[in-house]
């Protein structure tokens, strides 16, 4: 019950759900059957010339009465044109009460209207205010969207694609997927098939678990081509055949590092079609038998850069490669060839490549101090990796002071620390042991895992 006071009225507010004011309106009425709808509240104003008794009952019996608003005006409205003079009966009484058949309920209905025909009567109502929502990206254009979207990570893009059909066209924008890391990801069947076919070109899948199959059956076309193009799945844990779906799906890859992951025959083969693969990464791969290296080594004639140490390459496949890798080689790592590099296969090397600018034949224990001399004929190497050739003299070294251009001489685990000094002395422009490991082909190297090659794969 609810009062404002104004001008010796009282305003009375009735809940049907507070049980107290449905016993004062049983008490009132005699019956629930007549209850009006809620809605109204009811002022009741005491005038001069009203019989005392009729007053001092009425304030008694707190008659309260209820019904529904259809206006939508604010405040309080009083009710015009009511009359004094209408005379309550049966077409004026409300749902229920034709029901009411003792006299006693028919004089609280006469008290009751005689309240709502009251000239002082008066509605109080709450506005009615409608929340209007705006939507201020429409004010927008897609260009300045997609120019905020780039700001956002991966997994705030993909939740942002789910707010509307607007979002999601604009967050699937090619710009957007350019570069992209999923190193350390656990990705689910469909999972990488989705991200790469959004326009991906850069992508770093290093240690990532990659389950198969990489495309759900239908969603992309028979014919459909990845725009990948550098692709690094070192110590990727993905299984030979999801991993020739994914190479099925490249044609354009220009660099591509496959670091500790098993291959086969249908593997190599993938990779032999980008012909444009300029640097190949193959360290410590299983599977590099002599015909899949053959595949690779006679159509990939742009590389540039080749790692296939420790590999457990046979003495036939060594020779295969020394006589066939495409003679615009740069950069080359057959470490850990421990039986099957010999001073013949380093001969036919050098006459095939002359223009290496890094050669890394670490643990070639079959090299002796004859490879010295060969290795002098590669007049623009930078770089040289002998480390544990046991079987190359110290002094032996001194020769390569005709190759100008040297600057890194790696040596690890040969030399005492007296023979060091005096290469160093020898070699004063060059930086002997500086690498522990060589960095050709490999798309990070040290501390940086934020880029492959030298380009970002975060945004």
């Amino acid at each position: 019950m609810e009062g404002i006071p104004g001008a010796g009225s009282k305003l009375l507010r009735f809940d049907i759900s507070d049980q107290q004011h449905v016993r004062l309106l049983k008490r009132s009425f005699g019956t629930e059957d007549c209850l009006p709808p809620l809605g109204l509240a009811v002022l009741l104003n005491k005038e001069g010339n009203d019989d005392e008794d009729e007053y001092q009952s009425r304030k008694q019996r707190k008659t309260v009465s209820t019904m529904s608003l259809n206006g939508g005006h604010k405040g309080r409205s009083p009710l015009a044109n009511v009359s004094n003079h209408a005379q309550p009966g049966n077409n004026n009484l409300p749902p229920g009460a034709g029901s009411i058949q003792h006299g006693a309920n028919d004089a609280n209905l006469r008290k009751y209207f005689s309240v709502v025909n009251d000239e002082q009567f008066f509605l109080y109502r709450k506005p009615t205010v409608k929340a209007i929502m705006e939507d201020h990206f429409v004010r927008l254009s897609d260009e300045i969207i997609l120019h905020i979207f780039r700001f956002l990570p991966k997994k705030t893009l993909i939740r942002c694609g789910q707010v509307s059909k607007r979002f999601n066209q604009v967050s699937l924008d090619e710009t957007l997927w350019t570069r992209l890391d999923l190193s350390c990801r656990s990705l689910r069947e469909g999972a990488l098939g989705r991200v790469i076919s959004r326009g991906t070109v850069i992508l770093r899948l290093a240690q990532a678990h990659v389950s198969n199959p990489v495309f759900q059956c239908g969603s992309v076309d028979p014919c459909y081509e990845t725009k990948l193009q550098f692709l690094d799945l070192s110590m990727c844990s993905i299984e030979r055949e999801t991993l020739r779906e994914l190479l099925s799906r490249c044609r354009s890859l220009r660099k591509l590092s496959l670091e500790n992951v098993p291959v086969d025959t249908e593997c190599c083969r993938e990779i032999a079609c980008n012909v444009n693969l300029e640097a190949l990464n193959l360290t410590m791969c299983e599977g590099l038998e002599y015909f899949n290296v053959s595949l690779m080594v006679k159509k990939l004639t742009k590389l540039h850069s080749l790692n296939i140490s420790w590999t457990q390459l046979s003495r036939s496949t060594v020779d295969y490669v020394v006589t066939h890798v495409t003679p615009s080689l740069l950069r080359l790592n057959m470490a850990g060839c421990r039986n099957s590099m010999t001073d013949d296969a380093l001969q036919k090397l050098v006459d095939r490549c002359p223009d290496l600018v890094e050669l890394d034949l670490s643990d070639c224990t079959h090299l002796t101090s004859q490879a010295m001399k060969m290795v002098c004929k590669l007049k623009n190497l930078e770089y040289l990796s002998l480390s544990r050739c046991y079987n190359i003299n110290v002094t032996s070294y001194l020769q390569l002071s005709e190759l100008k251009p040297l600057q890194f001489l790696d040596v690890f685990g040969l030399l005492s620390e007296p023979a060091l000094a005096m290469l160093q002395t020898s070699f004063p422009g060059v930086g002997i042991n500086k690498f522990m490991h060589s960095s050709v082909a490999r798309p990070t190297v040290g501390s940086r895992r934020t880029s492959i090659w030298g380009m970002r794969t975060r945004d």
